[in-house]
């Protein structure tokens, strides 16, 4: 996609896949020469492409990307060409992902790392019983939890905007200053693309953020979008609350958590509902 408000805009920026969607017009945008993949559709999800494996049978899991810039108006003599989906379809190696809502996960940022083992510890037993198993993914840096992204990879809103840069819109960025293809009929702009801007270029009016990268931006966005607000309860959602709880999806989807200190205004001590416990999990047969 060409932005990221293109794939996060339903039912507000920051949302997930609009009603219409964007990305059958950007295959051939400024003159691209993509194919739409099948999985595409004009009034289907935004989807993003993972290869299960890799041609020598191995673990991939891996995004690959939708298009490419070849027939660009702004590459010339570029040549790269798309992954082939119709043949990872054909053999049952891709799967798909939707974009997630990215409302209040300033706060999600700010739950302490030791909120998340007591409630993992408190449930464990009954999860055992179950069936079901959950660990956190955690980062090779520092052993901290992380957990932005389609497996938990990121550590912080910062990570997790610009891997999203780079894999989904192709910018390179200071935290991920190589193109994903190197090809040098293909390279057209300087590394990183998005980088920290060293003087005031005043485009937003407000210098911290014209100076600021646009990863920065981006993750200061995220951190101070609200999280929905639950509606009042009815008969039927409090009905449906006690059988979620019966079922034991609250195990895993717990309703509440609550933030540490922030450095941020009204973020200390917010008690908010993800229905998450950002850990990954194995369900069972």
């Amino acid at each position: 996609m060409n932005s990221c408000s293109g794939c996060h805009a339903q039912p507000a920026v920051g949302g997930t896949s609009p009603p219409t969607n964007p990305r059958v017009a950007v295959a051939t945008l400024d003159g691209a020469e993509n194919v739409v993949p099948s999985f595409i559709t004009t009034t289907g999800p935004v989807r993003v492409a993972r290869f299960v494996r890799n041609r020598d049978g191995t673990p991939d899991g891996g995004v690959y990307d939708l298009f490419v810039i070849s027939g660009r108006t702004d590459a010339p003599g570029c040549t790269i060409t798309q992954p082939d989906f119709a043949a990872a379809l054909a053999q049952n190696n891709v799967i798909f992902r939707i974009p997630t809502p990215l409302f209040g996960l300033g706060l999600v940022e700010n739950v302490p790392d030791s909120s998340l083992e007591a409630d993992q510890a408190a449930n464990s037993p009954l999860m055992a019983s179950l069936g079901s198993r959950r660990k956190f993914n955690r980062s090779a840096n520092d052993g901290t939890i992380t957990r932005f992204g389609w497996k938990a990879q990121n550590k912080s809103l910062l990570m997790f905007a610009s891997e999203a840069y780079n894999v989904e819109i192709g910018v390179a960025n200071e935290l991920f200053p190589n193109e994903r293809d190197d090809i040098p009929s293909c390279l057209f702009n300087p590394l990183p693309e998005d980088a920290t801007n060293l003087s005031d270029s005043d485009a937003s009016g407000v210098p911290a953020s014209a100076y600021s990268s646009d990863i920065v931006n981006f993750a200061a966005f995220m951190r101070l979008a609200a999280g929905p607000t639950p509606a009042p309860p009815t008969a039927s959602t409090t009905h449906g609350q006690q059988v979620f709880s019966d079922t034991g999806c609250n195990l895993c989807h717990i309703p509440q958590h609550a933030t540490g200190k922030s450095i941020f205004t009204n973020q200390s001590s917010v008690t908010f509902s993800p229905f998450s416990d950002f850990a990954l999990h194995d369900m069972g047969a």
